[in-house]
């Protein structure tokens, strides 16, 4: 056999067929290959595992609870749904409008939150639903299928090439899914785009959503590691992996229908990436009308706001809570004796051990090593949704520090509240929240934000258009150290700036932010847009392909 090999005549094939043409055959012969193999998969699928079979199991049961017939079923891919963070909370104010739409709409929530070791219950799911967002949902139309392999999108799982790891992994976890319930729509709002070959090669079509909440990776991205310096092999490795990762993740743009985006910061990259000129931005749901409402309820008297920052951020390292915690120890090392400090309150929720060690690690280090007096920090760890309302009450200022911040549902909680947000400038906070506005609906026409900020702090009195204030740090990615101290200080600078202000100037901006965040932020917006963005079209799109 090797003899036979070694005596083959490429040389002959080339000059016979052309080179050419011998390419593109061969492409063509593993193409078909390629074809074959995925019929004689999906019959495989079909016939094993029989998923349309467990589809109509749970559509019995649908129907047995709804009293309805010909129902939807709507597909949430949302593995981690029973955290508390943002992400969470679009996926249950879209459940919620997509079961308040139409009595035939059914959900699934794709979830692997009942494998890990704990108590959990769909039960328990949406009782922390009601709890952490104030969502009460129709349970009869939730069904929930349970994903064993989803330790395989955990970064933790992947101590190398993470990013591959876990694409691969979502891809594993799209494919256990749909096995279990292929959807007639799947709707993804965590995250996970690798996903969507899996779903748009399945059985039959299936209409893909997905609702962005940052990209995976972006050109910024590659632009900053092409400018670094290479060393050897495996410098330019690296850059061959980013590459060949980046290519595969702009080709999944053509497998989805309706693309959703978060903020402005985030469309604008996803544009570019996925070259879709039909991308929307739908603002995440932030229940601006329910705190609004219980701070006019409550009153605004004087007196009622105390003299502390709240800081509403999950658990996690790159919310930067040590970067606050020492910038708080240095304004506080820096506060004249005939000021009064502030207190800072740091609240989120914790989703695993990881984060519960996070949260201890940052307690003994503040109280240890940067000796922030105890009576002036606290952590307060998944606090119920009436608790964290009353800290948002009582609170003047609300800090956001993390860098390139997608959005920032927690920034708009504080402006809700009547608090005055203190912000990293960068992304959505920047883009798309703290925006200069007027009572008259003006938005973004004011100067640059560093102009007003300077400006602002230069006369300490209200100009009606700030709405909070910025700033940056020299540890930012993108820190540029000629400019960046020209514009805006560091968070400990404006912790002592902002003392300087007056009740006055406090409650007028505090007024005028809660009268923003409603007008731009609130449920109600998020439930004409995922409607007009979201259900109507892939209502039609459906009708269309059953008509053809």
């Amino acid at each position: 056999m090797g003899s036979a090999w070694t005596n083959y005549n490429f040389e002959e094939v080339k000059s016979h067929f052309g080179f050419k043409k011998y390419v593109v055959s061969s492409l063509v012969l593993v193409y078909g290959l390629i074809k074959v193999l995925t019929w004689i998969f999906r019959q495989w699928v079909y016939s094993n595992l029989n998923p349309f079979s467990k589809k109509s199991s749970l559509l019995n049961r649908a129907v047995a609870s709804c009293g309805e017939k010909n129902v939807k079923v709507f597909g949430f891919f949302h593995p981690y749904c029973n955290a508390g963070g943002g992400g969470e909370k679009v996926l249950w104010k879209a459940v919620d409008i997509t079961l308040r739409k139409d009595a035939k709409n059914v959900i699934v929530i794709y979830s692997g939150d009942f494998v890990n070791g704990e108590n959990v219950t769909p039960e328990n799911i949406l009782n922390n639903v009601k709890v952490k967002f104030d969502y009460d949902l129709d349970s009869d139309r939730i069904f929930f299928i349970s994903l064993k392999l989803r330790y395989l999108v955990d970064s933790s799982t992947w101590k190398h090439f993470t990013l591959i790891g876990q694409a691969i992994g979502s891809m594993i976890l799209a494919f256990e899914s749909i096995i279990q319930c292929p959807p007639d729509i799947w709707i993804d709002t965590m995250g996970y785009p690798f996903s969507y070959p899996i779903i748009a090669r399945f059985l039959r079509r299936i209409p893909i959503v997905t609702y962005t909440h940052y990209p995976i990776m972006s050109k910024d991205m590659l632009n900053k590691l092409f400018k670094m310096p290479k060393k050897g092999i495996k410098g330019y490795g690296k850059i061959l992996y980013w590459k060949v990762f980046m290519l595969i993740y702009q080709s999944i743009g053509s497998k989805i229908d309706i693309v959703i985006t978060n903020s402005t910061w985030t469309n604008n990259h996803i544009k570019q990436i996925w070259q879709s000129n039909t991308c929307k931005i739908i603002y995440p749901p932030c229940s601006t009308e329910k705190l609004v409402d219980w701070k006019q309820k409550f009153g605004t008297a004087k007196g009622e706001r105390l003299n502390q920052a709240i800081v509403l951020a999950q658990f996690r390292p790159e919310k930067r809570h040590k970067l606050i915690i020492e910038s708080f120890a240095t304004f506080l090392k820096n506060l004249p004796d005939s000021v009064s400090p502030i207190k800072l309150i740091m609240a989120g929720s914790t989703r695993s051990k990881q984060d519960e060690n996070y949260v201890k690690s940052l307690q003994d280090w503040s109280e240890n090593v940067l000796k922030i007096p105890k009576h002036l920090i606290s952590f307060e760890k998944n606090l119920p949704f009436d608790k964290i309302e009353i800290l948002l009450n009582k609170s003047t200022f609300g800090v956001n520090a993390m860098w390139n911040e997608h959005f920032g549902i927690a920034v708009v909680e504080y402006m809700a509240s009547g608090l005055i947000p203190i912000v990293h400038a960068s992304a959505g906070p920047l883009l798309d929240i703290v925006t200069p506005w007027d009572a008259n609906g003006n938005i973004g026409k004011a100067p640059p934000q560093w102009e007003l900020q300077k400006k602002y702090f230069a006369k300490l009195e209200d100009d009606g258009e700030t709405t909070g204030f910025f700033f940056k740090e020299p540890s930012d990615p993108d820190y540029n150290t000629t400019k960046d101290p020209l514009r805006y200080p560091n968070l400990s600078d404006l912790f002592l700036q902002i003392t300087k202000l007056d009740y006055d100037c406090l409650r007028v901006m505090g007024a005028r932010n809660q009268q923003y965040s409603l007008y731009k932020f609130s449920d109600l917006k998020f439930d004409k847009d995922w409607e007009n963005f979201v259900l109507n079209p892939i209502c039609k799109l459906l009708e269309e392909e059953e008509r053809g």
